[in-house]
């Protein structure tokens, strides 16, 4: 097997987590896209975060994809340590296509459970108006989080790193650099 192969394995189980919650996302996006606010130049939101390593390695490998001079202004960007994402370019990131779960979730409408009372939440900006969103809309946020600890576990279980529990994004921009370097 060779090198890409091995890497295309490590991540299979992540990519088809993220399959799913595109193919949720997408529906929510068909069902009420006239009540989702989200949109390219919409980045409040976008916010300087810790991912858990699978997540911080698949961001790298699309960091490390860039061209040189798009990469150097993320770099600018996480040296200058503001609280905004530094893959965020002029209202747009850099790595969409690679964006963390909770990039490709945030601001859709969620269900937890909080003290044994059921919350749905969702960005302020959208679903305007309504007051009720039936059941195959809403994403369960514990069962996710569930999901992703677990395909993060299998990662780290097949790949010989020493690796913290979390990775600052600034930190993850230059994981797959020194992967392919060892």
């Amino acid at each position: 097997m060779d090198d890409t192969s091995i890497i295309d394995e490590l991540f299979k189980n992540y990519n088809a987590l993220i399959a799913r919650i595109d193919a949720h996302t997408a529906a929510i996006q068909a069902n009420w896209d006239g009540q989702i606010a989200c949109k390219k130049g919409c980045d409040d939101c976008c916010r300087f975060l810790s991912l858990f390593p699978v997540e911080a390695f698949a961001l790298s490998r699309a960091f490390c994809a860039l061209a040189p001079p798009d990469r150097e202004k993320v770099v600018d960007q996480a040296r200058a340590g503001e609280e905004k994402c530094p893959l965020l370019v002029d209202h747009a990131c850099m790595v969409y296509q690679a964006r963390p779960v909770i990039c490709r979730t945030h601001g859709l409408p969620i269900y937890m459970e909080k003290g044994g009372k059921v919350q749905v939440d969702f960005c302020p900006e959208n679903f305007k108006g309504l007051t009720e969103l039936p059941k195959e809309a809403l994403l369960d946020i514990d069962q996710l989080n569930t999901l992703l600890a677990a395909v993060n576990g299998h990662f780290l279980e097949n790949l010989d790193a020493d690796l913290p529990d979390r990775i600052p994004v600034s930190e993850a921009l230059e994981l797959w650099q020194a992967l392919e370097t060892d």
